[in-house]
């Protein structure tokens, strides 16, 4: 098994209004089916984590190839219970990480993240990382062992990552309010118009 990836589709999505964000619809597909994309070209399976919106998860995703659901039934948790869990389900030598209300990664940024051998690898814009994280299998078996952390970046900053400069200011974007929600609706209509 290559690479596998995780998306993290369980949130509240509490300052959408009520709405679950992965399924709304992002100039012909959904948030959720805009980040499949974004790893399915580089994935042999991805597993979607779902958690509080998990019907409308299933409706808008239920169809994509080579993708298992897997269910956080803790999920009010936080995203860490979540990653934890789709890891758990993950048999590939690299897992890609990608939360769910990030569905503008370009495969450019994928291809070379995964040109680089380290155990832990991250995007980073003009200094700042981003997403999606490739973890090697070592560095989940590592992760998953760990008790003591209690957050994806806190697992990455007492580990040796290796950052990948790229010339993508998206892998820092994602969807948390109506506002950015509008602007991602904008991108991908004049991103597909070119």
């Amino acid at each position: 098994m290559g690479t596998e990836g995780v998306i993290l589709a369980a949130g509240k999505s509490s300052r959408m209004m009520g709405n679950s964000k992965m399924t709304m619809d992002l100039n012909g597909r959904t948030v959720i089916e805009r980040s499949i994309d974004s790893l399915s070209p580089f994935c042999s399976r991805i597993i979607v984590v779902t958690g509080f919106h998990v019907e409308a998860v299933l409706v808008s995703a239920g169809h994509c190839r080579e993708v298992v659901f897997v269910h956080n039934p803790v999920c009010e948790k936080g995203m860490f219970s979540s990653l934890k869990m789709g890891l758990e389900h993950t048999e590939g030598e690299r897992v890609l990480i990608l939360p769910g209300d990030c569905p503008f990664i370009t495969h450019e940024v994928c291809e070379k993240l995964l040109q680089d051998k380290g155990d832990i690898v991250l995007p980073a814009y003009q200094g700042k990382c981003g997403h999606p994280v490739l973890l090697s299998r070592r560095a989940i078996e590592s992760l998953l062992a760990d008790e003591c952390c209690q957050s994806l970046q806190e697992y990455i900053s007492v580990n040796k990552a290796e950052i990948i400069a790229v010339d993508y200011p998206e892998i820092l974007w994602d969807i948390d309010t109506p506002e950015d929600y509008a602007k991602s609706v904008e991108y991908f209509r004049t991103k597909e118009v070119r």
